[in-house]
């Protein structure tokens, strides 16, 4: 299985996040407040439980203008 992250808009995100945000878990996540990398760096995947990947991710680098969000288009096995 392949996942390819492609842009959304802020709507379609938090659309998701508000008609599944129960059901949804964290499937993945950077914490960087700026200690390691020397700027601020926050990532979080969330996916349904028991899923092998996530569907939308927001990508937040600092400000407004740098904040991203991302749905997942999966394609099938490589085989």
């Amino acid at each position: 299985m392949k996942v390819r992250w492609i842009p959304t808009s802020r709507e379609v995100y938090f659309a998701i996040r508000a008609k599944h945000g129960e059901e949804l878990t964290v499937h993945g996540t950077i914490t960087d407040l700026g200690e390691y990398s020397g700027s601020r760096h926050l990532m979080t995947e969330w996916g349904l439980p028991g899923a092998d990947a996530p569907i939308v991710k927001r990508d937040d680098r600092g400000d407004e203008e740098s904040r991203f969000y991302l749905a997942a288009v999966i394609n099938g096995d490589d085989e």
